[in-house]
């Protein structure tokens, strides 16, 4: 199975800054709509990741 690595990139990097994109997501003075902003990134992240396979490739 073939990991992208630009993907687990971005996987270690989330894990090591997870404290401080928590408390940015839970800061009172943020907009109600922030954390689904970031679910938006990161199913358009998943689909851009995923656009260039194939049907058959797995």
């Amino acid at each position: 199975m073939y990991i992208n690595r630009l993907l687990l990139l971005v996987s270690g990097v989330v894990l090591i800054f997870f404290p401080a994109i928590e408390s940015w997501m839970v800061s009172s003075e943020i907009a109600w709509y922030r954390p689904y902003q970031l679910w938006l990134l990161v199913v358009v992240a998943a689909y851009w990741n995923q656009r260039t396979r194939y049907p058959d490739e797995l």
